[in-house]
């Protein structure tokens, strides 16, 4: 499994070639991305069972000083992070051209490739079906926010994700499917 959250996609639906040379234009520049969250650390925290038509997500809030935190602990947020990568990205001389412009945290989990698991024999929707799912997905939320959303004693081991911890960011080229695929270029230090 390749779970994966990114935090900026420079370009899509590239040749391999247009790719290599934006990686070549934004090489020098890449460490100092990688690497930005050793000294601007982010939390996320609330997760949160999230879904589409397309898919499930493990998703998260920015921390904005919870229990035991002041304003000025979280006042440098995913998306001060995001901006800043943006920022630093373009800096290098590319344009950054992402598919997705709403900034979201999030951890895909699983994708609907096909509606069969949701359709009667007919072809049309099990209504009892997605009933069923969406029950899991509220007693699993419910679950979520019991054991890991901050309480007035602060956050439960497990409950906040620091962006960087253990390893930095990865910078990848090539074609990258839900985070598999393609190769890493650069990885950052993580703290």
């Amino acid at each position: 499994m390749n779970l994966h959250m990114t935090a900026l996609e420079i370009t899509h639906s590239l040749t391999a070639e247009e790719i290599d040379a934006l990686v070549k234009k934004m090489i020098s520049g890449v460490p100092d991305i990688t690497d930005y969250t050793v000294n601007h650390r982010v939390r996320l925290v609330k997760p949160v069972l999230s879904y589409d038509a397309q898919a499930l997500a493990l998703s998260f809030l920015p921390a904005a000083s919870e229990p035991g935190r002041s304003p000025s602990d979280d006042a440098y947020t995913y998306h001060h992070l995001r901006r800043d990568l943006h920022n630093k990205a373009q800096a290098t001389g590319i344009t950054v051209a992402s598919r997705y412009v709403m900034p979201s945290a999030h951890l895909t989990i699983a994708r609907f490739i096909t509606k069969r698991d949701f359709e009667t024999a007919e072809g049309k929707v099990d209504h009892e079906k997605v009933g069923k799912l969406i029950t899991a997905i509220d007693e699993i939320n419910t679950w979520l926010e019991a054991e890991y959303w901050p309480r007035g004693d602060g956050i439960r081991e497990g409950g906040e994700w620091i962006v960087g911890e253990e390893r930095g960011l990865e910078y990848r080229k090539g074609a990258l499917w839900y985070g598999s695929g393609g190769e890493t270029v650069h990885l950052g230090k993580g703290f």
